[in-house]
């Protein structure tokens, strides 16, 4: 009788067809759809002529402040700005094409003329900057994150946007990322039933000994998920689920500021991975990575009941005809946003302007924007409880 060893077994076995194997578990493939065959020319319609007077606060080293190009949609008019840095303010005037500056963002409030106000200042300000302007009467519109570590700025948030009535919206760009876009009408659409799992991952490679530069060096090694919400955005923004609880690992810091003793927060971590329960019964993995050698990387990937969606492409029960339109928001025509993170700076704006002509909630309302936020501050304090499961604050909105 011939003896077989484990390498002869193995190329025999690949030489069988997989279904002669398992004829019990084989089936006919499910559809593969790209996002580019379901995508059509949306055309764009303004729910009004009204022009709000929009403040911008802040224009620092992302120069947020100009980006999102507020002064080129035609429902906005930029009343004024604001920046600590004369030169940097004088730089975001010329940019906005305006001529009202104010010295700082508590003079800038006190303009009764000014309706709304976007705040670009340092991660650090923003819960303040967004209580300071609802407080005066505004509309606001903040950069990410919405709140920088502390949860007892979240609470108080949550209830100056229910006492004051004032519209509130985080402009999380992953929310408007053509991928996140496509799965959220897939959701929407039942293509994918109740979802299982998903995945948000945020990989942005800093090689330097220094950090990137920010006002009072508030970016000098902050713990990576205080910063989440450019990857849990591929959860809350696809099925509008928040996060229950937090089990979440850190990765050591390998450069000098990423030290416990060389950074104000006592973070050891370059980078963090959270497992996430969810509202709507799914789990969700969440990484956010400085350290690892990666191309630059802001995605996410979807798997329900029904089907899944990654790398641009749908998988599943529902048929090539029948799947909905995955086509990004329509913007105003002739205007030439700009390419940032994914082309998501004209629909944020679109959006943020929109929800406040028809006084309704905007997309990223104060309830997803805490919840995307706070998922990954209570997983940085697991991290370091070396994965303990904690609970996630929750923080229902219904506008």
């Amino acid at each position: 009788m011939p003896t077989y060893s484990r390498r002869h077994v193995t190329l025999a076995a690949a030489a069988v067809p997989v279904a002669a194997l398992f004829p019990s578990q084989t089936r006919a493939a499910e559809p593969i759809i790209s996002q580019a065959e379901r995508q059509q020319p949306r055309v764009w319609k303004p729910s009004s002529d009204r022009r709000i007077r929009l403040g911008i606060a802040g224009n620092g080293h992302c120069r947020f402040g100009t980006t999102f190009r507020f002064e080129s949609h035609p429902n906005i008019e930029v009343a004024a700005v604001t920046d600590l840095f004369p030169d940097r303010c004088a730089d975001l005037a010329q940019a906005v094409r305006c001529s009202q500056t104010y010295e700082s963002i508590e003079d800038m409030v006190q303009d009764d003329s000014i309706e709304a106000v976007f705040i670009a200042t340092d991660a650090p300000s923003h819960a303040r900057h967004a209580l300071l302007a609802m407080k005066h009467g505004k509309h606001v519109g903040t950069a990410v994150p919405a709140f920088f570590g502390n949860l007892d700025d979240a609470h108080e948030l949550f209830e100056t946007v229910r006492e004051t009535g004032r519209t509130y919206m985080m402009f999380e760009t992953s929310w408007f990322r053509p991928e996140c876009c496509a799965m959220r009408a897939l959701y929407r659409a039942n293509a994918l039933g109740p979802l299982r799992y998903t995945e948000g991952e945020y990989f942005h490679y800093h090689a330097s000994k220094t950090p990137t530069p920010s006002f009072q060096d508030w970016r000098r090694g902050f713990p990576p998920l205080w910063y989440p919400t450019h990857a849990t955005a591929f959860h809350t923004g696809v099925s509008g689920g928040h996060f229950l609880t937090a089990s979440a690992r850190g990765l050591p810091g390998h450069l000098p500021y990423q030290q416990p003793d060389a950074n104000p927060y006592g973070n050891p971590f370059s980078g963090e991975c959270a497992l996430f329960q969810t509202t709507d019964n799914a789990l969700c993995r969440v990484i956010q990575d400085s350290s690892s050698r990666r191309p630059f990387s802001e995605t996410g990937r979807a798997t329900g009941r029904l089907g899944s969606y990654g790398n641009g492409h749908y998988s599943g029960t529902m048929s090539p005809a029948d799947l909905p339109d995955l086509s990004p928001p329509a913007l105003p025509p002739g205007i030439d946003w700009p390419t940032d993170h994914g082309h998501s700076h004209g629909p944020l704006t679109d959006e943020f302007v929109t929800a406040i002509l028809t006084d309704r909630p905007p997309a990223i309302h104060i309830g997803h924007a805490l919840a995307m936020t706070a998922a990954g501050v209570v997983a940085h304090q697991s991290a370091l409880r070396d994965g303990t499961a904690l609970p996630i604050p929750q923080f229902a909105f219904s506008g």
